[in-house]
């Protein structure tokens, strides 16, 4: 029985300094202005997303996202309203919906990410080769774990 409270313990611990070092992180990584900017952390998600393509249907944004189909729904809808998205319907297949970002969105989204890597080229001056490169394997290995463990829930990619 002791045993397992320990254990309880020992996992609410290992919670505890993950929340603390995701935060340190995210406040070291993310601009000092981000506040300046009216979207939520998650609506900022969506807009970066589109880093990658430039198109998501719904059901992709909600399932790279991993929020149910009418959160996303909600989300677009607050981004659309901030002209920051639109949905547009697929020419070949009427039935299909894509979200694509506006002008407005991509000019946010490119200024945050440059901000980002300007805050990270901040960091990675402050530290010696050998803290730079421990950094980089460490942050790509944090990664991997997270993608493993995402992908061991996700039915599609077993």
């Amino acid at each position: 029985m002791k045993s397992r409270a320990l254990k309880k313990n020992n996992r609410h611990d290992m919670i505890d300094r993950i929340l603390t070092a995701y935060n340190d992180i995210s406040k070291s990584i993310n601009p000092a202005n981000l506040h300046k900017i009216e979207l939520t952390s998650s609506q900022i998600k969506v807009l970066a997303t589109f880093s990658e393509r430039e198109y998501y249907t719904m059901t992709e944004l909600s399932q790279v996202l991993s929020v149910t189909l009418p959160t996303m729904t909600a989300m677009v809808d607050r981004l659309i309203q901030s002209g920051l998205v639109t949905r547009e319907r697929d020419e070949k297949d009427r039935r299909v919906v894509q979200v694509r970002l506006t002008q407005e969105g991509k000019n946010i989204i490119h200024n945050l990410m440059k901000n980002r890597k300007q805050e990270i080229e901040k960091i990675l001056t402050a530290l010696d080769d050998k803290e730079v490169n421990l950094f980089m394997d460490s942050i790509e290995h944090v990664s991997q774990l997270l993608a493993k463990a995402r992908n061991a829930g996700d039915p599609h990619t077993a």
